[in-house]
């Protein structure tokens, strides 16, 4: 399962106590990069996660989200314990994708969010499902769907008790845009319109999409379709179903519009990127 190219989780391992030759408070520091995304949970203990812009302390509770090619160091400075999935997001379904949009807005920075006793204990279960599954050797629908509900739940628990950053932009603008791209998230493949999701937050059409562009760089519209097609890429690469099936399922309304915007977004037909990447 683990050498499979499609597989979503990379490594997954539980970190204990260093054993410090030097006085307590003078941990071991390491610093590295790796082309996954990175989730800590810190069990107990405490230390310090760094990046050329940070030096953030965390300890027992904390819940670390460290983004792809982000070279960062920790250091242990309270004897720690903890678990550490490494995994590539892109390659998880696209109603989850919305937990890494402010990731990919500021890439050079790590995410914390902190976690009290009930949604530690939730966290910790869901490590312990995905770690049973992942080192099984079992490959098939199941395992996998447990793992994935696995990870979810715990980036969702992360989204919820995430340690908001001071942000430079109006923080109402900010709000409703997240919530608009969790909509997105959530029914990509139905029929919603701009109107819709503009009515629902009480503002008009016109000026949800200036907000929405200006936090994500394109129109709402424009976003719906490129999270239809990186789906429809996912389940390309991932399963078997039919094109004309995944077409419908991520919710374009005629095989010939997804083949056009497929072919002018990554310049072949649906089946050619198959056979190219499965």
């Amino acid at each position: 399962m683990k050498d499979n190219e499609k597989h979503f989780v990379i490594s997954l391992e539980r970190f204990k106590p260093h054993t410090f030759q030097a006085e307590k408070g003078e941990g071991l520091f390491m610093s590295h990069a790796h082309e996954y995304d990175e989730l800590t949970l810190i069990l107990d203990g405490e230390g310090y996660y760094s990046t050329q812009q940070q030096n953030m302390k965390v300890a027992a509770g904390d819940l670390i989200m460290i983004p792809s090619r982000l070279h960062h160091g920790f250091v242990c400075t309270e004897p720690w314990q903890g678990v550490s999935v490494h995994f590539y997001h892109e390659r998880l379904p696209a109603y989850c994708q919305h937990i890494f949009h402010s990731l990919e807005q500021n890439p050079q920075r790590i995410r914390r969010a902190h976690l009290e006793e009930e949604d530690l204990r939730w966290a910790e279960i869901s490590f312990y499902q995905l770690e049973k599954e992942w080192k099984s050797a079992q490959n098939n629908i199941d395992a996998m769907n447990l793992m994935r509900i696995a990870l979810e739940t715990t980036l969702l628990l992360f989204q919820r008790n995430r340690i908001m950053q001071p942000a430079a932009r109006n923080v109402s603008d900010q709000a409703i845009v997240e919530e608009v791209l969790k909509e997105i998230h959530a029914g990509y493949y139905t029929q919603m319109t701009v109107s819709e999701l503009a009515a629902k937050h009480f503002i008009s059409e016109s000026n949800l999409r200036k907000k929405f562009s200006d936090l994500t760089g394109v129109s709402p519209k424009q976003y719906i379709i490129n999270l239809r097609l990186q789906e429809a890429q996912r389940l390309l690469q991932q399963t078997n179903k039919p094109v004309d099936s995944i077409s419908t399922e991520v919710g374009f309304t005629s095989s010939s519009r997804f083949y056009d915007f497929f072919l002018k977004s990554f310049g072949m037909t649906p089946l050619e990127w198959r056979k190219q990447n499965q």
